[in-house]
């Protein structure tokens, strides 16, 4: 049943990987939104589930990641010759091993030609291994979340700016940023001191913290058009872990789609 409601067009695929950049138009009621470039994040605020669950009991309810049930359902509803499809049930702490692996069996068969919504992931180094895999939407409450507890995003993680180390660190979050929090000289020390005190240090992290999902996202689809993207993943996720281990998760989704680190 396809929808005139929604037009999705991919302009660039990278040479490498399965990541790719699209046009998404959105019409409804006459009214037109977009076009809205992809891969893009979504900020937005959801209510948890499954709370007091561990692993192991969901496991004994029969809940979990069954590749062969995946492969059935997404086989099932491409008849459906839907508008765009979402791939869900990844978002809830499951092992990354297999998190990616249902990531890209899904991205596999769903059709080229349809946007992929990856539901609620919202971690930085999710959004850039995921957009390698082929997914080109992605929504989460983390960034406004983690603002909340006094947490900022860069690009080698975060800034829990709550710790004493900000005291007297009178530097901007990030010296990159363009947000207006950055832009207007908020420093580290600044936030440190209101940051358990004043609502205002959640709404200027909250703004810096989308901010940032937004521009890693423009970053991503700049280097795919540019045909540098299997370079941009090596340095992000070189900066990301720095002096750390990168986790075997990332080398073997990364090498799934021709990308050596």
């Amino acid at each position: 049943m396809s929808s005139n409601a929604l037009h999705f067009e991919v302009t660039h695929t990278c040479k490498t990987t399965k990541a790719r950049v699209g046009r998404l138009k959105l019409s409804r009621n006459h009214t037109s939104r977009g076009p809205i470039e992809t891969p893009v994040f979504m900020p937005v605020g959801t209510q948890g589930t499954l709370k007091g669950l561990t692993p192991e009991q969901l496991h004994q309810l029969n809940c979990g990641l069954n590749p062969q049930l995946r492969e059935q359902s997404v086989k099932e509803i491409i008849k459906r010759d839907c508008p765009g499809y979402a791939i869900g049930g990844l978002s809830g702490g499951e092992d990354k091993d297999e998190f990616w692996r249902m990531v890209t069996l899904s991205t596999d068969y769903l059709p080229k030609d349809k946007p992929r919504y990856l539901m609620g992931v919202g971690f930085a180094i999710d959004l850039v291994i995921c957009s390698a895999l082929g997914c080109d939407m992605f929504d989460c409450v983390f960034p406004t979340r983690t603002a909340r507890f006094g947490c900022a995003l860069v690009d080698n993680g975060q800034l829990n700016l709550n710790k004493q180390i900000y005291e007297k660190d009178h530097r901007l979050i990030d010296d990159k940023c363009i947000c207006p929090v950055c832009q207007y000289g908020y420093t580290r020390s600044y936030l440190n001191t209101i940051v358990t005190k004043e609502t205002t240090a959640c709404h200027l992290l909250t703004i810096h913290n989308v901010a940032y999902q937004m521009r890693l996202m423009s970053r991503i689809r700049q280097s795919i058009i540019e045909e540098r993207f299997p370079d941009f993943i090596k340095e992000f996720v070189s900066n990301y872990y720095q002096d750390k281990d990168i986790p075997q998760w990332i080398i073997n989704s990364l090498k799934s789609v021709n990308i050596e680190l």
